[in-house]
């Protein structure tokens, strides 16, 4: 097999970087927007009704 060829020390690329430029702020407008998102999904989870439960305890 070969040898795999890794760098020697320095900084790792992250493998999600996908190019983008971290340094920039993100924008506001996306912010609000994931927030509002974040707040839909949680009425929605907290409306949700409990799980049945179908465990009916057996009589002796």
């Amino acid at each position: 097999m070969e040898q795999e060829k890794r760098p020697q020390g320095g900084a790792k690329k992250p493998a999600n970087d996908n190019g983008a430029d971290t340094a920039k702020p993100i924008d506001p407008r996306i912010l609000r927007i994931a927030q509002a998102i974040g707040r839909q999904l949680a009425r929605q989870h907290a409306k949700r009704p409990p799980a049945a439960n179908d465990n009916v305890p057996r009589r002796r």
